[in-house]
C-alpha cells in the first residue's frame, strides 16, 4: 500500500468521546496485542488500511461480516461481532468531516431551523455570509473551524441515491438578508429549484402561526440509515448536541411532525419562498441600478 500506516498508527485515540470511540479502541488494543500493523490487517481483512484506521478512531463502523473476521484474525473470544450494537453507535459529536460523510450514508434526513436555511440546503453565497456572522462570535478557534467550512453540501440531494430530505423552515429563515439581496435571491431560488426538482419537501412555519412550543430559535436534524441507529443533532448555531437515545431520536420525529402539521404545505410554502426570492431580486436590480446610475453621473 502507498499510504503512511505511521500516520494512522501514531494518531491518540481517546476512548471517552463516544461508546464507538471506546469500541474503536479496543480494536487497537487487540490488533497491536496480536502483533499486527494497520496495513496487515487491513490485508487481512481484503480492505482499505485507511477504512481501517478510521474504525479505530471512532469515525466508520465493522460490519457483521468484518466483525466476525476481527474476532477470528484477533483470538477475541467473540467480542467484536458480540459488540456490534456499540459500532453502530454515534461517532464522537462535533467532528464535521465524519457529519458530512454520514449525510451520504442516510437514507432519510428530516430537518427544522427557526432561523436559518440549513447547511445542506445552503448556497455557497448564504454560508459564507452565515460563516461571517456568527464564527465571529464564537471564542472556540474549532468552533471557527467548522462554521468557516460550511460551504454547501447539496450534491448529497442532487444524487438519485441520495437521501429524502424533508425540511421545516421558519419563516424568518427567509426573511433574514444574509449577505444581502443579491445571495439572498441565488439561496431563495436554489430552494425552489430543489423542490421543482423532487429531490426535496420543504414546509414554511409562518411568522403568522400560532407560537409552538418547539419553534424555538433553534435547529434539530435526525438521519436514518438502513445499517446504523438513527442520530439526532440539536443545535442552536454556536453550539450542539448528538445523541442516537431512542427516545430523543423519536421526541425529535414528533416535533418535526408537529411542526410540518403548523407549517404552510408544500405547495404554498414555494410559493412563499418564490415571492420572497423574487422580492430581493427586485430589491439586488433596484441597488445595482441605482449604483449606475451614481456612477454615471
Amino acid at each position: 500500500m502507498s499510504l503512511n500506516a505511521g500516520r494512522f498508527s501514531a494518531k491518540l485515540l481517546d476512548p471517552t468521546l463516544s461508546a464507538r470511540s471506546l469500541y474503536g479502541a479496543e480494536l487497537r488494543y487487540y490488533r497491536e496485542r496480536a502483533g499486527l500493523t494497520l496495513e496487515e490487517l487491513a490485508d487481512r481483512l481484503h480492505i482499505e488500511m485507511s477504512f481501517l484506521a478510521r474504525i479505530e478512531q471512532g469515525e466508520r463502523r465493522l460490519s457483521d461480516e468484518l466483525a466476525r473476521a476481527v474476532d477470528d484474525i484477533l483470538g477475541t473470544g467473540g467480542f467484536f461481532a458480540r459488540n456490534l450494537v456499540v459500532a453502530r453507535s454515534a461517532p464522537a459529536p462535533g467532528r464535521l468531516t465524519p457529519l458530512a460523510e454520514w449525510e451520504w450514508l442516510a437514507t432519510a434526513i428530516r430537518e427544522w431551523d427557526a432561523a436559518l436555511v440549513p447547511g445542506l440546503l445552503q448556497t455557497d453565497a448564504y454560508a459564507e455570509a452565515v460563516a461571517k456572522t456568527y464564527a465571529a462570535l464564537l471564542a472556540d478557534r474549532p468552533t471557527r473551524h467548522r462554521w468557516d467550512a460550511r460551504l454547501s453540501r447539496t450534491p448529497v440531494l442532487l444524487d438519485p441515491r441520495g437521501p429524502r430530505y424533508t425540511g421545516v423552515l421558519g419563516e424568518a429563515a427567509l426573511r433574514r438578508p444574509l449577505g444581502g439581496p443579491a445571495a439572498m435571491a441565488g439561496q431563495l431560488h436554489h430552494l425552489a429549484d430543489l423542490v421543482r426538482r423532487e429531490r426535496i419537501t420543504l414546509y414554511v412555519l409562518p411568522l403568522t402561526a400560532t407560537p409552538h412550543p418547539a419553534a424555538t430559535d433553534g435547529a434539530l436534524r435526525v438521519m436514518t440509515y438502513a445499517e446504523e441507529n438513527p442520530t439526532l443533532h440539536f443545535t442552536a448555531h454556536h453550539t450542539g448536541t448528538h445523541q442516537t437515545d431512542p427516545a430523543a431520536v423519536a421526541l425529535a420525529h414528533l416535533t418535526h411532525d408537529l411542526l410540518a402539521g403548523a407549517a404552510l404545505p408544500p405547495a404554498q410554502s414555494l410559493t412563499l419562498i418564490e415571492n420572497a426570492g423574487a422580492d430581493y431580486r427586485a430589491e439586488a436590480t433596484g441597488e445595482r441600478s441605482a449604483e449606475r446610475a451614481a456612477l454615471s453621473e
